[in-house]
């Protein structure tokens, strides 16, 4: 046993290599392991990331402690063992890899499946990594290392995300709901990894799967383990509280655990389900609706032109000239008014004089009232609730007959869903104008001024959503530390509601108060930002980039600093025109997962050149891929060289002001000449 042994200071680690008998294995007894093979596994039990060591000729197995957690009940066993034997349920898919990186060349996957036995049974699971050989004191090629990092959970996360997604764009197609629920069907058989075998058990339809074996209450996931395998039973919830639909029965995938994440996309699935199917029955009953009134249109063609016409109506004074329009032709009127309903009180829209005004008032009750002079009124209903009166005058009594009657019948029943309707939807716009300016207010008052160092020109500019309602948590804040380094920041939280701008005012003052007081990377900064997020229960997500610019002493290049939570990447401009795109791999968003290692990046910047850090809202265009949106803005950057950053952020703006689907948030900063 040598005086020092290269197996790190982790004491659970230790042992498990102390307990290994090395002189039994390939690799032999650590005494005469070479030099090459010491430095690639100090420098591996020195990391946080997963690494594993396959040495020799039948690569034996050395690896660290955070691989230790990825591969669960394989260890310790896996120590020192051929990595053939301790992954022979995966080796068919691995071992080309390996031969790969013996050979000389690296790999590298990303997000690639094995199905892995580490805790006693298969599991699905999904790993980004890189293989790279390994060379001995005399450089020949002795062993493969592994990087690796499990990305299970994301990948699982991301289809399920998509196959919900689809499962809502349902609810925007018009089709009865069998239609629907075999479209659905179809859409649930395109998730065979999550759903091996799915059935939607509605009143009178065919099933393929069992019936749950007992009553189901509302979100619960009944599962049950039977000859066919794990299945689980979950009712679709109805919109608004009504009767559920049926059932969705599905059988469980034996490779993934059934944790609560699993659960959840249960409930979720039929949950989306049960949206479409409201959907589709909204839409029966409306097409149902829609044929009565053409039957009653064909019997009298003045009918279907006011009905035609009130649809289209945007306010009440609409809704009366269609009326007056339609009804004498329809009966001979020769004088129309609406009374109207507001809060509790009459409110008479048409002449006044009309001699039917009398008989509004008396129709509010809810049935149809003939006055002596041959005036009549009809009240005009929305569901239970008499919303106004209908009234109709005659120079001379007349006497309704049936066929009057009938037409009156179906003119208030349109008249009460226009008005309705115009009354939803100024409520509506009321409700999105003050949602929108209370949000914009907020989200505007957050949004400081950018200081101006004495080396450095900065500029800061925030432009609302062309979409009346779409306000987000769009945000860019530049400040300087405490130590007087130049601070920058651009996120966005995901939302377009006044929540989204409450949200991004706590995640902002969080970084700015992380950012000025802590001595740290860009990077540390964020990773502090998740662990507050998490701590302070700030239940939101964002993308981010916090960056830092400092003047490199004894020269005069600066350095750009930054961390990067699965934002846009960085622009830079240089003074003689050049512009370039600083991608990176970026990191988790922000308030995903509050132990996530976050990375930092540096770009050295010469005297004259520009940083622009932006929101999507900048780049993304219906019909056009994010790519082009990012080519698009580096041609428009080019042509502000030398320009200073107010420039550049009216000229970026400028462009897409009117346009925008998504708020922008941008900021610059230059370099002074």
């Amino acid at each position: 046993m040598v005086a020092r042994l290269p197996f790190g200071t982790a004491t659970d680690l230790r042992r498990a290599y102390e307990d290994v008998d090395w002189s039994a294995t390939a690799v032999g007894h650590p005494d005469s392991w070479p030099r090459a093979l010491r430095r690639a596994l100090e420098l591996a039990l020195e990391t946080r990331f997963a690494i594993v060591i396959c040495w020799g000729p039948d690569l034996e197995m050395l690896y660290n402690q955070a691989y230790v957690e990825m591969i669960g009940d394989k260890h310790p066993a896996a120590l020192g063992r051929p990595v053939r034997d301790v992954f022979a349920e995966a080796w068919d898919d691995l071992a080309p890899l390996f031969a790969q990186a013996r050979s000389g060349e690296a790999v590298w996957f990303e997000d690639m499946p094995v199905v892995m036995d580490r805790h006693g049974h298969p599991e699905e699971t999904y790993f980004t990594f890189s293989y790279s050989p390994v060379r001995d004191d005399d450089g020949e090629i002795a062993g493969v290392m592994d990087i690796a990092a499990e990305t299970t959970r994301q990948v699982q996360d991301h289809r399920r995300l998509e196959l919900l997604t689809r499962l809502g764009d349902l609810a925007s197609e018009l089709q009865p709901p069998a239609e629907l629920a075999r479209k659905a069907l179809d859409v649930l058989s395109t998730a065979p990894l999550d759903l091996p075998a799915v059935d939607l058990q509605l009143p009178g339809g065919p099933t393929t799967l069992p019936s749950p074996p007992a009553p189901l209450s509302p979100r619960q996931v009944l599962v049950e383990d039977t000859a066919d395998g794990r299945l689980a039973w979950v009712r679709i919830p109805a919109a608004l509280g009504g009767e559920s639909p049926g059932v969705l029965a599905a059988r469980l995938s034996e490779l993934v655990p059934l944790d609560a994440a699993y659960r959840d996309f249960l409930r979720l699935t039929a949950a989306t389900v049960g949206d479409a199917l409201s959907a589709a029955a909204s839409y029966e009953a409306e097409r149902r609706r829609a044929d009565l009134q053409e039957w009653q249109a064909q019997r009298l063609a003045g009918l279907v032109a006011v009905a035609q016409a009130l649809p289209t109506v945007e306010t009440e004074d609409d809704v009366l000239r269609v009326l007056g329009r339609g009804a004498a032709g329809l009966l001979g009127a020769d004088g129309i008014v609406l009374g109207l309903l507001e809060d509790g009180a009459l409110r008479v829209r048409g002449d006044e004089r009309d001699p039917a005004v009398g008989a509004l008032g008396a129709a509010l009750r809810g049935t149809a009232v003939v006055s002596d002079d041959g005036a009549t009124a009809w009240p005009l209903w929305v569901g239970d609730r008499v919303i106004g009166a209908l009234g109709l005058s005659w120079r001379s009594p007349r006497e309704l007959s049936a066929e009057d009657t009938d037409l009156l019948t179906a003119l208030t029943a349109s008249t009460a869903q226009a008005l309705d309707r115009v009354r939803a939807t100024q409520a509506e716009r009321t409700a999105a104008a003050a949602v929108r300016t209370m949000a914009e207010t907020l989200q505007r008052s957050l949004l400081t001024s950018a200081p101006q160092p004495e080396h450095l020109e900065t500029a800061v500019r925030y432009l609302p959503a062309a979409e009346h309602a779409q306000v987000g948590g769009d945000w860019h804040d530049a400040f300087l530390t405490a130590a007087g380094a130049a601070c920058l920041v651009i996120g966005d939280v995901t939302g377009h509601d006044q929540d989204a701008a409450a949200a991004m005012g706590q995640v902002r003052n969080l970084l700015r108060g992380i950012g000025y007081s802590l001595e740290v990377s860009p990077a540390a900064a964020l990773s502090a930002l998740d662990r507050a997020m998490r701590d302070l229960g700030v239940g939101a997500l964002a993308t981010g980039i916090l960056a830092t610019v400092e003047p490199l002493e004894g020269s005069s290049t600066w350095r750009l600093r930054w961390s990067n939570a699965g934002h846009m990447p960085p622009l830079v401009v240089d003074p003689d025109g050049t512009v370039e795109l600083l991608r990176t791999s970026p990191d988790l968003l922000l308030g995903l997962e509050a132990g996530f290692v976050r990375a930092d990046h540096v770009h050295g910047l010469s005297p004259g050149a520009t940083v622009l850090l932006y929101t999507d809202g900048l780049v993304e265009r219906r019909g056009a891929s994010l790519d082009e949106g990012l080519a698009w803005l580096a041609r428009t950057a080019e042509k502000f060289a030398g320009s200073g950053p107010e420039e550049l952020c009216d000229g970026v703006l400028q462009l897409v002001d009117g346009h925008a689907e998504d708020d922008v948030a941008v900021l610059a900063v230059r370099v002074r000449p």
